[in-house]
């Protein structure tokens, strides 16, 4: 579970630099009025608000279920996840972008002044790339727990976007596309604001505040359906699927695989449920058969938990 841990220290490393990272950008969105950095500022505080409940979310898993909940409470990881996507990312994006909008609006109708103080936006541009630095540092780290988990599970895939796409870690799975968006939305910003530069002309850092604000809400929008599939229940990756079945169907005394259903209860945990038919129509001979079929899984995958539950039944062929 080490991989696990890390993942914990990188969250918890992640909300310090981002806390800083917020502080700084909101001191030079007020010093500069630039709509760019003000976008990213509430960008940096939903991040910071996202590694919070991941935080909170994390440690509530952890507690035991006094049986109203009988496999545990490990899906809230996927809920604090879902939290995060629907709310913070969202309503955070959406701020962004009534913020510039109202700016832009500003400039068009000539109510709010189009000549840009360079000086100050240089100072701005100087924190842009600072907090660049920061958060590809964060995406680096990231990176290398998702290479770490893909080793760990037996995984090979040198694709991050389909890593991203199969993971079962919520926490993985946020603060990857958090990072990818905040180096995104920093591009936008650096970009409006190094145009504004040269032009003279406001609306150039305008149109990257409200830019910055819409990949806020694509991303959340991305995080939804990938933390609301995985609290509604995804089953097992292809390549652990074809290990499960070759698992029970090497057991001896088993005929045959006749139905197998697998849900993952987070990154680690699996239920499993199997329905076989065994060689023998004895009590005692399938209680046995059942012991090795899980001895054998436990064996094949020892880096998951697995709760299994095999019934052993007749295979009758469906006309």
């Amino acid at each position: 579970m080490s991989d696990q841990k890390n993942a914990g220290a990188a969250v918890k490393a992640a909300l310090l630099a981002n806390v800083g990272v917020a502080c700084a950008k909101f001191a030079a969105a007020a010093f500069t009025g630039s709509s760019s950095m003000f976008s990213e500022s509430v960008h940096s505080v939903a991040d910071c608000a996202n590694e919070l409940v991941l935080m909170l979310g994390d440690k509530a898993s952890d507690h035991k279920s006094r049986g109203d909940h009988p496999f545990g409470l490990h899906r809230v990881k996927y809920l604090a996840s879902f939290i995060v996507a629907t709310l913070l990312f969202f309503v955070g994006g959406v701020f962004a972008v009534s913020q510039a909008a109202g700016k832009l609006g500003g400039l068009i109708e000539g109510t709010v002044p189009r000549e840009a103080e360079s000086l100050e936006l240089i100072a701005a541009l100087v924190v842009v790339g600072v907090s660049a630095c920061l958060e590809g540092y964060g995406l680096h780290t990231s990176v290398h727990e998702a290479r770490e988990r893909m080793k760990r599970v037996k995984v090979e895939d040198s694709s991050l976007v389909g890593f991203w796409r199969r993971t079962k870690s919520a926490e993985l799975a946020s603060v990857m596309m958090e990072d990818t968006l905040a180096l995104i939305g920093l591009a936008f910003a650096g970009l409006g604001i190094g145009l504004s530069i040269i032009t003279g002309d406001e609306l150039y850092d305008a149109i990257g505040g409200m830019l910055v604000g819409l990949v806020l809400v694509c991303g959340s929008a991305a995080l939804a359906f990938k933390s609301g599939s995985l609290l509604v229940g995804e089953s097992l990756d292809p390549s652990t699927r074809a290990q499960v079945v070759k698992a029970v169907e090497s057991t001896s005394g088993v005929d045959r695989l006749i139905n197998m259903q697998a849900i993952h209860m987070d990154e680690d945990s699996v239920l499993l449920c199997l329905k076989v038919e065994t060689s023998k129509l004895d009590r005692d001979f399938d209680v046995q058969t059942v012991d090795k079929i899980e001895t054998n899984i436990r064996g094949a995958l020892p880096w998951y938990e697995w709760e299994i539950y095999v019934e052993p039944d007749i295979w009758r062929a469906q006309h």
